[in-house]
């Protein structure tokens, strides 16, 4: 993003010009950049896409305003993954690529893994998800078309996030018994 000084022979721009660029403050520091107008498509492969990332996003919130501490941890999720991140990459999106994974790898594995549970299991999961504080909530799902699609349970969300927590190494793989968190 380019840097201005004056833009326009004036301090402060901002908005639309010549429907060519667009004029804003980022960080404080005027900028200029192309007008893009963004595609939005409702195809299958957008929807899944953006399915993940709201499930991700979930997991993010909870970990991020949850003060709860795993039975055997001494410290919180959050602090566990800030201590994680790779240098210049914040935790939050260190989770989300753990719970996604190239080419949604990880997110597939989770699903897999979800799919064989069994219903009690199931059932103990969105039980758990229940009881934390703040409760993880269900996730809303769209199909292609923008159309809705049966939302995620808490327990699915929950499941989603542990997993992501196995993959950073912080925690075993999720099994039919969820964690139990104080």
């Amino acid at each position: 993003m380019a840097k201005t000084t004056g833009p326009l022979f004036s301090m402060t721009a901002s908005g639309k010009y010549a429907g060519a660029l667009v004029f804003s403050r980022w960080k404080g520091r005027p900028t200029v950049r192309q007008l893009v107008t963004p595609a939005n498509p409702k195809s299958t492969g957008q929807q899944d896409s953006r399915n993940r990332v709201r499930t991700a996003g979930a997991g993010q919130h909870w970990a991020s305003v949850s003060l709860m501490i795993e039975s055997g941890q001494t410290t919180t999720d959050r602090a566990r993954l800030i201590a994680a991140a790779p240098a210049g990459q914040s935790w939050n999106a260190n989770l989300v690529d753990a719970t996604i994974g190239p080419g949604a790898l990880n997110y597939a594995a989770a699903t897999a893994a979800y799919a064989a549970l069994t219903q009690p299991q199931r059932d103990a999961w969105t039980a758990a998800a229940a009881a934390l504080t703040p409760a993880i909530p269900q996730v809303a799902q769209q199909s292609a078309g923008g159309g809705t699609a049966p939302a995620l349970t808490a327990g699915d969300v929950y499941f989603y996030y542990r997993s992501a927590l196995g993959v950073l190494g912080l925690s075993p793989a999720p099994t039919g018994v969820p964690p139990t968190y104080a």
